[in-house]
């Protein structure tokens, strides 16, 4: 990901230790799909809580990555005996088809830009073994006020409705439903169900948590180029 929006890591440093996630996790569902034996990621871990929850269920192959460096220093300390490591940009992906499942929370919305969401999904689905599930909890578009007002004003400074900035200094992105489908299009749904959510910022907000399995086809590096892939969902989502 080379877009400056999509890697603002100093943002995530400097708030390490103030802000909490709380996006909530479907354990039955999880359960059902996955074994306690399987090797899960969770990518953009934070400082671990979504790893501390799939601890204490019994998984116990569980690997935390975030770019931050110290959102996984603020993970280790609150849970040394957890798998949390600094991803580092040069050695990601990884080992094709290694994880049994891979969770997402909130990750995409700390993804502005089109094309680093589809690098991310096509990275996603280069580490996942086939038939693995992927586990994406994030935010939908919101129709309030305070958020109509800011995805218009910031539309045309970066070109997709949904992208805004916080006065705190980050940029971030709420989800146009048509490019949804299109972004996880690669994936089979399992299910995606709307939710309830508090921001990280504490505001009531509607999401969405989206289980997916990979298929048996060929989803490696370079799926994307020439398929045309998602190209009008993400016109009709203000894709520039």
């Amino acid at each position: 990901m080379t877009d400056p929006l999509d890697n603002q890591t100093a943002y995530w440093d400097r708030v390490a230790e103030e802000k909490n996630f709380t996006l909530p996790f479907n354990k039955r569902r999880f359960g059902n799909l996955v074994d306690l034996e399987a090797k899960v990621l969770d990518f953009g871990c934070g400082y671990g809580r979504t790893c501390e929850i799939l601890d204490g269920l019994g998984y116990r192959k569980t690997t935390g990555m975030d770019i931050a460096e110290k959102m996984i220093d603020r993970g280790r300390k609150l849970n040394p005996h957890l798998d949390l490591r600094v991803l580092n940009p040069s050695q990601w992906p990884g080992r094709p088809a290694f994880y049994d499942a891979v969770v997402l929370f909130a990750v995409l919305t700390c993804i502005p830009t089109n094309i680093g969401q589809e690098t991310l999904l096509e990275q996603i689905a280069h580490v996942l073994r086939p038939g693995g599930i992927l586990y994406i909890s994030d935010f939908w578009l919101q129709a309030d006020d305070r958020n109509l007002n800011r995805y218009r004003v910031f539309e045309q400074k970066y070109g997709t409705y949904g992208v805004f900035e916080l006065p705190e200094g980050v940029v971030l992105r709420h989800h146009d439903r048509a490019w949804a489908h299109a972004l996880l299009s690669r994936f089979d749904t399992v299910v995606l169900e709307d939710i309830e959510v508090i921001t990280m910022n504490g505001h009531h907000t509607h999401g969405f948590q989206y289980f997916g399995r990979k298929g048996r086809g060929s989803y490696g590096p370079g799926y994307l180029a020439g398929s045309g892939a998602g190209d009008e969902a993400g016109r009709q989502a203000g894709r520039g």
